[in-house]
């Protein structure tokens, strides 16, 4: 499949923002890799703002897969911290099919609120966090749905 320029950074940036984010609240409380919060370990599904494309995310303990529809987009490991307000994340990508950003970081934050989880996460190799949930700039804001 050939993507546009448009739709490749898309898949690209919004898959490495959501691996990002999501690989770290798998850390939990904590903020150290690997000691879990069970809230969100699992499989997540939903969109990015402004976008129909859908997403697929599933958390283990210490790494994150993400889809893109079928295809699968990234991999990571993260650290998250949980102290902060709102929640913070970083994720460096180890896999993905678009070598610029393996080795990177993608800095964010997350909130869960019942079922649904929402991210928000800077383009990788930007070493600033987002504020707030608010989709612009480099953030690429993400809302999910536990199954």
């Amino acid at each position: 499949m050939r993507l546009s320029n448009s739709k490749w950074r898309e898949v690209m940036f919004g898959a490495a923002v959501v691996v990002g984010l999501a690989c770290g609240l798998a850390c939990g409380g904590s903020g150290s890799q690997g000691s879990g919060d069970p809230a969100v370990v699992g499989t997540w599904v939903g969109t990015a703002a402004g976008s129909s494309t859908v997403w697929t995310f599933t958390f283990a303990s210490t790494d994150a897969e993400v889809k893109m529809g079928t295809v699968l987009a990234y991999k990571g490991t993260y650290v998250a911290n949980a102290s902060t307000n709102p929640k913070g994340v970083s994720f460096t990508i180890t896999e993905s099919s678009y070598a610029t950003y393996i080795g990177k970081t993608s800095n964010g934050i997350y909130k869960i609120e019942g079922s649904t989880l929402t991210l928000a996460s800077n383009q990788p190799g930007d070493a600033t966090r987002p504020t707030d949930f608010t989709p612009g700039g480099n953030a690429e804001v993400f809302t999910l749905v536990k199954q």
